[in-house]
């Protein structure tokens, strides 16, 4: 019983440390990306929309699934007109922002 009690526990932190990662990606989102990135339009700014990536599609012409490997390697290594982002972010703010990516 003390297990199964312990598998709760863990998943709800597992859920709570996601919500967390998300919202605070969010914020950074506003901060760092939504200059040239729109979330929750269709509108083209600087770069392409990234509303609908939890529909798992990229924007624009990449052809690669919109994964949270994808996501990280595009911000890490830009391209396209994107800069690279690979030593301007932690690694803690680019996976709050994947995650955030990934509820657009």
């Amino acid at each position: 019983m003390i297990g199964i009690n312990m598998i709760r526990v863990g998943f709800v932190f597992s859920i709570t440390a996601v919500i967390a990662t998300a919202q605070d990606g969010k914020a950074l989102f506003e901060k760092k990306c939504s200059f040239c990135h729109a979330s929750t339009t269709d509108e083209r700014k600087l770069g392409p929309s990234l509303k609908g990536l939890n529909k798992g599609v990229m924007p624009d012409a990449i052809a690669k699934p919109a994964t949270r490997e994808n996501i990280l390697l595009k911000i890490n290594d830009g391209g396209g007109g994107m800069p690279v982002f690979r030593d301007l972010l932690t690694k803690e703010e680019k996976d709050a922002i994947v995650a955030y990516a990934m509820t657009l």
